[in-house]
C-alpha cells in the first residue's frame, strides 16, 4: 500500500468531520447522551468517526498543527486512544462538546490546509 500524506490524512479527518456533523445536526445534547440505549447505529458510527480523526491527526506533520493553534491537536490524538482502548466506558457527556465546539474549528483548519493545497507529508 502506497504510504499517506498529509493531504490524505487531511481528508479522512473532513469525511470524518461531515460524518459527525451529518449525523448530529439538530440533535439536541440529551438525544446524544440517549444514543447508546436508542440508537446504537448512529452511536457506534460516531464513535469510530472520531477515532479515524485522532488517528489521522497523529499523521500529521507538526507544521501544520502550529498554524491552527486553536485545534486541540493532541486532544483529538489522546481522545482516539480513549475510545479504542477504554471503549466500554465512553464519557458521552465529555464528547458532546467535543463535537459541539470542537469539531467546528477542526474542519475550518483542515478546509484551510486543502485550501492551501497542502502537500507535506
Amino acid at each position: 500500500m502506497p504510504a499517506r500524506d498529509a493531504e490524505d490524512s487531511l481528508r479522512d479527518i473532513l469525511d470524518a468531520v461531515r460524518d459527525i456533523q451529518a449525523f448530529t445536526r439538530e440533535m439536541a445534547e440529551e438525544r446524544f447522551l440517549a444514543l447508546p440505549n436508542e440508537d446504537r447505529r448512529t452511536y457506534r458510527a460516531i464513535k469510530n468517526a472520531v477515532a479515524e480523526i485522532g488517528e489521522a491527526v497523529k499523521g500529521l506533520p507538526s507544521e501544520i498543527c502550529a498554524r491552527h493553534p486553536a485545534v486541540d491537536w493532541r486532544g483529538l490524538a489522546g481522545l482516539r486512544d480513549i475510545l479504542s482502548h477504554r471503549y466500554f466506558v465512553v464519557d458521552l457527556p465529555r464528547l458532546w462538546p467535543v463535537l459541539r465546539d470542537e469539531l467546528p474549528v477542526l474542519r475550518q483548519a483542515v478546509e484551510s490546509e486543502l485550501a492551501l493545497g497542502t502537500k507535506t507529508s
